[in-house]
C-alpha cells in the first residue's frame, strides 16, 4: 500500500481535499493534513509537523499552493519516496512588498465570487463550489489567514530544495492565474534533480477541481521513480 500525506492550501484545512481523497488508486493509503491554526512560519509548521507525520521511506508527500514551501523543508529533512507539488512555489509568487499592506484587514473582507472563479476555480466553475471556497476561507480565522498569506510572500526556501534529492513532480494546472509561470521556473531551476512538470487543464485548485487528472499525473509519475 502506498502512503500520499497531503497538505492543503492557504485555508489549511482538509475541506477541499474531499474529491482528491475520493479518487484515490486503490492501493494508495491517503492522508490529509490540517495545518495547526496558530500563526506560525514555515519552518514552525515544519518543526511542528515533522514530529507528527511519521514521514517514511514510503510516503510521497503532496502540496497544494501555500503548503509547498512547507513540503519542501519537511522534504529536505525527511527520507521520502518522492515529493509532489500542486501549483505551488518555492519563492515567493510576487513582490515581497506586498506583505506590508495591512493583510489582517483585507483577509477579514470575504472573497468576492468573481475574484474566487478568477484566481481559484476557474471561470465555469459552480456556485456551490464557489461558495465552497468561500466558505472554507472564512471558518479560518482572518489573523490566520493574514499571517499565512505574509509567510508566502516573504518565503524563499529555493536553497532547501537545492539540498532536497527526492524525485520530484510539479504538477500544473494550465488556467491556473493565481500562481504564474514564473514559481514554476523557479522550482525547476533551484532543485538538486530534475523535476518533472505534468500540464493539466485545470486552476488553481486544481486537486479538487481535477482530482481524476491530478492523479493521473501522480501515479504514473511515483510508478515510475519509486522502487517498491
Amino acid at each position: 500500500m502506498r502512503r500520499f500525506v497531503v497538505l492543503p492550501g492557504l485555508h489549511g484545512t482538509t475541506q477541499l481535499l474531499d474529491a482528491f481523497v475520493a479518487c484515490a488508486p486503490h492501493d494508495a493509503r491517503v492522508e490529509p493534513v490540517a495545518l495547526p491554526s496558530e500563526c506560525l512560519t514555515y519552518e514552525a509548521l515544519a518543526a511542528r509537523l515533522a514530529a507528527s507525520l511519521r514521514l517514511t521511506p514510503d510516503t510521497t508527500l503532496v502540496a497544494e499552493s501555500f503548503s509547498g514551501p512547507l513540503a519542501i523543508l519537511l522534504a529536505e529533512r525527511s527520507s521520502l519516496a518522492a515529493l509532489v507539488l500542486c501549483n505551488s512555489f518555492a519563492v515567493h509568487p510576487y513582490p515581497q512588498v506586498l506583505s506590508r499592506l495591512p493583510l489582517a484587514l483585507i483577509a477579514r473582507t470575504p472573497l468576492p465570487a468573481p475574484l474566487v472563479r478568477h484566481y481559484i476555480v476557474g471561470s465555469k466553475a459552480s456556485a456551490s463550489l464557489v461558495n465552497q471556497v468561500r466558505d472554507a476561507v472564512a471558518a479560518v480565522p482572518y489573523e490566520i489567514l493574514a499571517c499565512r498569506a505574509r509567510s508566502a510572500l516573504e518565503v524563499n526556501v529555493a536553497e532547501n530544495l537545492a539540498r532536497c534529492r527526492l524525485p520530484i513532480l510539479y504538477v500544473r494546472g494550465r488556467e491556473d492565474n493565481l500562481v504564474r509561470e514564473k514559481s514554476v521556473r523557479q522550482v525547476v531551476t533551484a532543485a538538486a534533480t530534475p523535476v518533472s512538470v505534468a500540464r493539466i487543464a485545470g486552476p488553481h485548485l486544481i486537486l479538487k477541481t481535477a482530482a481524476r487528472d491530478s492523479w493521473r499525473a501522480i501515479d504514473e509519475f511515483v510508478s515510475r521513480v519509486v522502487v517498491p
